[in-house]
């Protein structure tokens, strides 16, 4: 495994143990991103080499929730609830190098 794949299999590992996640599955209308992919996709191309997709609106969409209850962005730290004033988003992106 490379160096960087090492790394990145770590981190998940270590996600995982200090982190509470959960795995959900919802209904969502799709149909306004599926528009704006539609409209702006050829450009966005164009312009950045990559395709439009949808984890840009999944995260906007999860900072906004965010901002609105902010205590879903909330840690424990001992016996502490600490409300975070940020919001720190980490997505997983595939390089040639690997997952990054």
């Amino acid at each position: 495994m490379t160096r960087i794949r090492q790394k990145t299999a770590e981190r998940l590992k270590e996600s995982q143990e200090i982190t509470a996640s959960l795995t959900t599955f919802n209904e969502v209308d799709m149909t306004a991103i599926i528009e704006m992919r539609k409209k702006y996709g050829d450009a966005f191309l164009k312009k950045h080499g990559v395709k439009l997709g949808f984890m840009s609106p999944f995260v906007a969409a999860a900072c906004r929730a965010i901002t609105e209850m902010p205590a879903v962005n909330a840690v424990i730290d001992g016996n502490e609830i600490v409300y975070r004033d940020y919001i720190d988003v980490s997505v997983a992106v595939s390089s040639p190098k690997g997952l990054v």
